[in-house]
């Protein structure tokens, strides 16, 4: 059974010699979708090991679904997993608070990773991953996206965004995360939860780094 938490809330009232209180419950619903930023120095480490791996030998699109012209797979994985694993470290601890009950031990397996050089025009349609992790770290986003995007007129996400979206609810429900990622910020989510990146115009190169990841099964047999 998920854990109940409580809240009071006091609702003033001038009249009442006593304050109200309204007792209730609310329930944690859907995916943990976790949202940090990692350092500078982290960000230049990964275009670092990306610019290593920018080679024709490593096209991964076979692999992605992604409308994108370079994918390449970093297959010299050592000082990435560096960077990434104290980060994963606190995914699990954040999990196992949000989910309220089961732990998720810190205990992974880094299934595959890649470096994506998105262009203009380029997107990632609707998709999901295998695995039971997946993240994108974003090392490079130009400022020309983030004012393209600032400046988008919509009820979407503009130009370079990246939507998550759960469930078929209606519009009473939260059920879309819409987001405009900046250098140094690194999601990490469910594999299997949907989602897109939109494209945008401005001449420039945006680059992310994603990747799959395997719980051992001991971490996981609270996760499924």
């Amino acid at each position: 059974m998920k854990k109940e938490r409580n809240i009071f809330m006091k609702k003033p009232s001038a009249s009442s010699k006593s304050p109200e209180e309204i007792e209730y419950r609310y329930y944690h619903w859907g995916p943990f979708l976790f949202k940090t930023q990692i350092t500078p120095k982290e960000c230049q480490l990964i275009l670092s090991e990306g610019k290593k791996s920018r080679k024709k030998s490593n096209d991964y699109r076979d692999n992605l679904a992604g409308h994108l012209k370079e994918e390449y797979q970093l297959k010299n994985t050592a000082k990435t997993i560096g960077v990434l694993k104290k980060y994963l470290t606190a995914y699990a601890s954040g999990w196992t608070q949000w989910r309220g009950y089961g732990t998720m031990k810190p205990n992974f397996t880094l299934h595959s990773l890649w470096i994506n050089y998105m262009k203009a025009n380029e997107f990632n349609p609707p998709h999901f991953h295998n695995m039971d992790l997946s993240f994108v770290l974003y090392a490079q986003v130009p400022d020309e996206i983030i004012k393209e995007n600032k400046n988008f007129k919509g009820t979407m996400s503009g130009p370079g965004g990246i939507c998550w979206v759960y469930g078929e609810g209606g519009r009473q429900y939260i059920r879309v995360v819409q987001l405009m990622p900046k250098t140094g910020n690194l999601f990490i989510f469910p594999a299997s939860l949907m989602h897109w990146v939109f494209p945008f115009k401005s001449n420039v190169e945006r680059i992310s780094l994603s990747g799959n990841i395997l719980l051992d099964q001991d971490s996981r047999k609270d996760f499924i």
